[in-house]
């Protein structure tokens, strides 16, 4: 005959929750409690998540701002400059700006404590071409000051572009640069085109300083001048005696005066009588 067994695991429970409401009651609240339990220790919070992205991104553009503050935005507007203005500035800095970035390349194209490489290499900075030996050549040998802030307009550039005509005075005259837009590895710059602009030369050597050409030719009239003082210390020494020999100083001291003698006129002895004579 079929035996009726009863399942030693669920019988129990069965029979416990069965045995009053307040059990089934207390078996339910202990059946959320262990699936909360294990929902929270075994799964992500997506609160937590959402919160991390909302930083990250926060981050990501707190930097950005801060990178765009360093390098700065690209700026059409001509805003004149003066030589102190653009003292102690980076090249980023001064690239913003066309007046700024022309003043830079006259404080350094005028600047006479830099040798020529280092000239070459502060002035490469600020143009689109690097300079040549040329340029070089065309160098102030000598001290210029830059009189004014800067004068800029707008002009139309090689190629239908637009460009910028910035004019800097000094003391021997304007120097005239053209500048545009160019791509570089920081973004969008202001720099110098070609032909880079050079100041006159022949009014550079105007504030006295020699030039290379004329170095040789003050050093040959400084040769020159050395003999023309040595003749002439002769013909001073022949001209020393001269009026020595025609004063009459010396003929004096052979045939002094006649001392008078005090006392009556002597008559002369005469072998003919006096005028009137009787």
């Amino acid at each position: 005959m079929p035996t009726n067994t009863a399942n030693p695991v669920l019988a129990p429970i069965r029979r416990w929750v069965l045995y009053s409401r307040t059990n089934l009651t207390i078996t339910i609240v202990s059946a959320f409690a262990v699936l909360f339990v294990a929902g929270s220790l075994f799964s992500q919070s997506p609160t937590a998540a959402n919160t991390a992205s909302a930083a990250d991104i926060t981050a990501t553009t707190a930097t950005a701002s801060v990178d765009a503050a360093v390098a700065g935005d690209l700026t059409y507007d001509l805003v004149e400059v003066t030589e102190s203005a653009i003292a102690g500035k980076s090249v980023a800095a001064v690239a913003e700006s066309a007046p700024a970035t022309a003043m830079t390349y006259a404080h350094t194209y005028v600047d006479q404590s830099l040798s020529n490489s280092e000239w070459k290499t502060k002035l490469g900075k600020h143009t689109a071409d690097a300079p040549s030996a040329t340029l070089v050549n065309a160098r102030p040998l000598v001290p210029v000051a830059i009189t004014g802030p800067t004068r800029s307009e707008g002009v139309a550039g090689t190629g239908g572009d637009s460009a910028v005509l910035v004019v800097v005075p000094t003391q021997v005259g304007n120097l005239r640069i053209t500048l545009k837009t160019a791509e570089s590895g920081s973004g969008s710059v202001w720099q110098v085109q070609s032909p880079l602009p050079t100041l006159d030369r022949s009014e550079v050597d105007k504030l006295g300083a020699p030039s290379l050409a004329s170095a040789p030719t003050s050093e040959t009239v400084t040769t020159t001048a050395a003999p023309r003082s040595t003749t002439s210390s002769p013909a001073a020494s022949t001209s020393t005696p001269e009026p020595a020999a025609s004063t009459p100083s010396p003929t004096a001291s052979q045939e002094p005066a006649p001392i008078p003698v005090p006392g009556p006129i002597p008559i002369p002895d005469l072998d003919t009588p006096l005028p009137g004579a009787l």
